[in-house]
């Protein structure tokens, strides 16, 4: 019997994606009548709903608008034998329960919840007493306030946002609408019992705007998009709108389900962190129910189904307790309550379909295969019930069944489910993304199922439509592309004939390419928007464009709600406008980024670049150069070696944990403890070193010069100190490590090698060095439960602003790197005055000089690798921070980002990272990643090569290594730095007293491998 072990990020949505009702959203006439202004000052006016009536002999109903945007409503119903408020408590009772049955009330329950109603007495003058209802709207949490006046025979029933209090009472032609602003505030805070912030109303429909856009996104699986307007929407609530903790956690919340939907499991820990002790006290049941579906999500991405199988089947409880509790009032309420409450019967039931479909997931992965499809069943059902859903959350649940249907060894069924699902979301989304993820589910289930023939096919079908996607960025991950490597293997060990074989394997070349680090991309995307925002006329650009993809999904998820209606409900004029104004707004994506492309060619290199061409890259490897790439996945792994021959792919036979896992062991004995070095097992170097290259062993024979893609874990693995052959108790300075037979270099991507194999002949630098290193750093040592410097910088949140420079300060003191510098500055021939150090080593003097005029750029200082990422933190270089506590801007923060870095401008042959502690800090993980991140920085900079270090190394073995390899790079010529690298490793690896590889595996070339112009060249002179 098959089964699927990997998991399947559910794409959750939210309530908010149902539409609003017809009376808050619908058009409107022309005529209107001001009532007065907020307390913010925005002038309000009231407008008729065209194509709403009203009830028979009373007004109309009207739309509240102040500013540019809508604030509510106003409705009247007959309310027959009422009497007017009085000062009794009975009468007051009899008037309230009316109005919680009447149908304007019961309409506004589709908006929002409220609390317990409060009488706000009239003025001295005689006016009549008006009910106050405080409430928060289900779109965003923000609180709004209803006001009814109760007349003899109707209500007349208001509503807005705190704000829009005076033209509330304007419109309830109450004499508090003349009482003072302060006043006014104060009957504010009297009707919530707490004082609410006053907030402006484009703000708020501008965040609400990108917390519909970012759920909407993260529901179809555009999961770039949506954590770009959850991050924006969190600056807008934190920094304008001063917003209550509960609407700040409850973004937070979505971010966090954002972030680990995309693999990014340790930063989504963080953010789940931050938002569950506020939403965990919450009296909304809602939001702690949603908190239990979103940990139990996060639970199942990280793979750990221990945990997440109790939270899964907790957060289906949780739903359907509130399902239940909401039919029970519907069911008990007259008609037109009942008729009113609708709405929220659906929103309960569907958010209970989306735990069971996840519940029923997470069975799967547990083996409990009864357990899972009964879950599924029932999700299915209560869609199938519905008709007031999204239509999407039916295809994932049919896909789910089809995923089960497989873990049951029912093929035909399982293609009857995932077909099914794959043709509802093409009528929904088109070929787009989530119709991309629905093939890849059923193209995973054919290899499930071994037939690699089907799954093969599928895939085709999958990248054809990925190719007509303006970017596949945020798309794919490992795992959907691991089933494809697996059938391509499978048939390949089919073939006798090689021709076909190699045929076959360039296949999954692309495949490849498709993943890539999410460090790597949040540091290109960081960059991007640097550039953008170095051109106005760029971020105005990608702003529109933002806009227009965002009104595009909402669009369909609208165009999906009126076509799921009946034939009586359906509208064929609304259904045509809504394909218009998609259709319009893909046409003016097209056009804006044709525009971006034509205008601005090296903001678009960076944002969307090509795939690289499988014919491109063997053409341009050399005889006996390979580029080693891999795709890990939960469960397996693959590796891929091309070279001027071809395409290879061979099996890993462990997952992404179980690599982490043999990386951190390796990696230990290279971390100073009590003062001593852990002895290296060299061991388990073997064995690592077979796990990942055995498959491969024919070809990589022929190879001399191996160029690796870092990904995941391997990222933190310098593979020169894996050892090729048993070491049968061999010592450090006789094992036969793999840089003793090959140069090793690394790319942060292939796009990254074949630009730089690419890149025109350049003028040559006039200047041998630039060197900045010994930055003016005091340390600290933290106290008992104190955090460490680096754990303080990394949990430092800035939203975008300058590093506070008292955090950079109390990073450790490197005064040996001050002897590093002067040993290299000896070893080109240059001047000292090409050196600063100390107090000298600053953003501002590195921005004063011509960087394009250096042949080598040499950096000793400590990276910071934040490894939670919280805030949109980068990787970056600290320089010296600027004096005292002064207030600076980014530019001269002590701390050089990879944004930053990319829009410098370079023409260097070599950067050198030293120093740089980019082990990851505090025992995370992410080092390797980063470094490839500054890495695509430097590169989109000028920069030809890098050398970099993994961990720290002592002062003594670093000046060895950096004396050893200049002096090779200056009598070879023109050889390659990887090369001299090799040299000066194997240099120190044969000696006793640093044969360790704690002492020379710390460094890394990354570049393109190619030899560099000569180092003793006429052109290097001094000043």
């Amino acid at each position: 019997m098959a089964r699927l072990k990997p998991f399947t990020p559910l794409l959750l949505a939210m309530a908010l994606l149902l539409p609003q009702p017809a009376a808050a959203a619908g058009p409107v006439a022309e005529i209107s009548t001001p009532v007065g202004k907020t307390l913010n000052g925005e002038p309000c006016v009231t407008k008729v709903i065209k194509g709403v009536a009203g009830e028979p002999g009373l007004a109309a109903p009207r739309s509240l608008t102040c500013g540019q945007n809508s604030e509510g409503s106003i409705f009247q119903t007959q309310a027959s034998g009422l009497t007017v408020p009085g000062d009794d408590a009975a009468s007051r009772d009899v008037i309230v329960k009316r109005l919680l049955q009447s149908i304007p009330y019961t309409t506004l329950l589709r908006r929002m919840s409220c609390k317990a109603s409060t009488w706000i007495e009239g003025a001295a003058s005689g006016g009549k007493a008006l009910l106050a209802i405080p409430c928060v709207l289900r779109d965003g949490d923000w609180p709004q306030l209803v006001l009814v006046a109760v007349n003899a025979n109707n209500f007349t029933v208001a509503d807005g946002t705190p704000s829009a209090l005076p033209a509330l009472l304007t419109i309830l032609q109450s004499p508090r609408a003349n009482d003072a602003g302060a006043d006014q505030q104060a009957l504010i805070t009297q009707i919530w019992g707490r004082k609410i912030a006053l907030t402006r109303a484009d703000d708020r429909a501008r965040l609400t705007q990108l917390i519909r856009a970012g759920r909407t996104a993260n529901g179809i699986g555009r999961f770039g998009d949506a954590e770009t307007a959850f991050r924006e929407a969190l600056e807008l609530e934190t920094d304008t709108l001063k917003a209550s903790d509960q609407i700040i956690a409850m973004t937070l919340l979505d971010l966090a389900l954002n972030v680990s939907n995309q693999g990014r499991a340790e930063e989504a820990t963080a953010l789940f962190r931050r938002a569950a002790p506020l939403l965990q006290s919450s009296t909304d049941p809602i939001k702690r129910a949603r908190l239990a579906t979103y940990l139990a999500v996060n639970s199942a991405n990280s793979g750990d189904y221990k945990q997440a199988l109790p939270l899964s089947r907790d957060a289906a409880e949780a739903w359907r307790k509130l399902s239940e509790e909401r039919q029970e009032q519907a069911g008990g309420s007259p008609g037109a309550m009942a008729q009113g409450r609708e709405a929220e019967v659906s929103i309960e039931q569907g958010e209970l379909a989306n735990a069971l479909n996840l519940q029923a997931l997470v069975e799967l992965r547990s083996d409990n295969l009864i357990q899972a499809y009964a879950a599924a069943s029932e999700a299915l059902q209560i869609l199938n019930k519905s008709d007031r859903l999204p239509r999407w959350w039916k295809a994932d649940s049919l896909i789910v069944l089809g995923e089960i249907s497989i873990g049951q060894g029912r093929l035909s069924a399982a293609e009857t489910y995932y077909n099914a699902g794959i043709k509802l979301r093409r009528q929904i989304f088109g070929d787009g993304a989530p119709t991309i993820r629905a093939l890849v589910a059923l193209a995973r289930g054919y290899q499930a199922e071994s037939v690699s023939t089907s799954a093969i096919i599928t895939y085709r079908e999958i990248f054809k439509l990925a190719r007509s996607l303006p970017s596949t960025s945020g798309v794919f991950n490992a795992e959907m592309l691991v089933p494809f490597a697996a059938a391509i293997v499978d048939t390949g060990e089919t073939l006798t004939d090689p021709v076909q074989k190699r045929g076959l394997y360039a296949e999954a070349f692309d495949a490849f390419q498709l993943v890539q680090s999410p460090l790597v991309d949040k540091t290109i995307a960081a960059a991007a928007t640097r550039l953008s925002t170095n051109d106005p006329e760029i971020g105005k650009l990608i702003g529109q464009m933002q806009d227009l993809q965002r009104d595009a999904d909402f669009a369909r998820v609208k165009l999906s709600y009126q076509q799921s209606l009946s034939d009586g409900e359906r509208s064929g004029e609304a259904e045509a406008a809504l394909k218009a104004q998609i259709a319009n707004d893909l046409a003016a994506i097209i056009n804006i980024r044709s525009t971006l492309a034509t205008k601005y060619p090296a903001y678009d290199s960076l944002a969307t670049p090509p795939p690289v061409n499988l014919d491109q890259l063997r053409g341009s490897l050399r005889q006996g150069e390979g580029i080693l790439s891999f795709l890990i996945g939960r469960d397996r792994s693959f590796a891929q070696l091309v070279t001027r021959e071809g395409a290879f792919i061979a099996r890993v036979s462990e997952g992404a944990a179980e690599l982490r896992a043999a990386v951190t062991s390796i990696r230990r004995a290279l971390e100073i403890q009590g003062g001593a070095i852990n002895e290296f097992n060299l061991d388990e170097a073997n064995q690592l070193h077979d796990l990942l290259l055995g498959g491969l062993k024919e070809e990589l024979a022929k190879v001399d010069q191996l160029i690796v893609v870092p990904s995941g874990p391997l990222s933190n693995l310098p593979f020169s100190l894996l050892v090729a052959t048993p070491p049968g108790g061999t010592s450090y300075e006789k094992a036969d490590w793999l840089v003793r037979t090959k140069t090793i270099s690394y790319t942060p991507s292939l796009r990254a090698f074949t630009a730089l194999r690419g890149s025109k002949d350049r003028p040559a630098p006039r200047q041998a060095l630039l060197a900045f290193g010994d930055p003016a750093l005091v340390g600290h040592t933290p106290k008992a439960g104190e955090a460490s410097p680096f754990a303080a910088l990394a949990n430092n949140c800035r939203q975008g602003g300058a590093m506070p420079a008292g955090l950079l300060r109390a990073l450790a003191p490197l005064p040996d790197t001050a002897r590093e510098l002067n040993v290299v500055a000896t070893s080109l021939g240059a001047p000292t005055g090409s050196l600063f150090l100390s107090g000298n080593a600053t953003e501002e003097n590195l921005r004063k000089q011509s960087l394009d005029d250096y042949r080598v750029l040499y950096f000793a200082t400590h990276g910071l690798l934040p490894g939670e990422l919280r805030c949109q933190a980068e990787p970056g270089l600290v320089l010296s921070p600027p004096p005292g506590a002064q207030q600076i801007d980014t530019a001269r923060d002590g701390l050089l980002e990879s944004s930053e870095i990319a829009s410098l401008r370079l023409n260097a042959d070599l950067v050198v990272l030293s120093a740089c502690n980019t082990a990851a800090s505090d025992g995370r993980f992410g080092g390797g990643d980063a470094l490839s991140g500054l890495a695509e920085a430097f590169f989109h900079a000028g920069a030809r090569n890098m050398l970099v270090t993994h961990w720290q190394v002592p002062s003594a073995a670093t000046a060895e290594l950096m004396s050893a390899l200049f002096t090779s790079l200056r009598e070879s010529n023109g050889g390659s730095v990887g090369e001299s690298l090799r040299r000066a490793q194997n240099s120190l690896s044969a000696k006793g007293a640093t044969a360790h590889p704690f002492f020379w595996a710390a460094f890394v070339v990354i570049g393109d491998g190619m030899g560099l112009p000569p180092m003793n060249a006429p052109q290097i002179a001094r000043r």
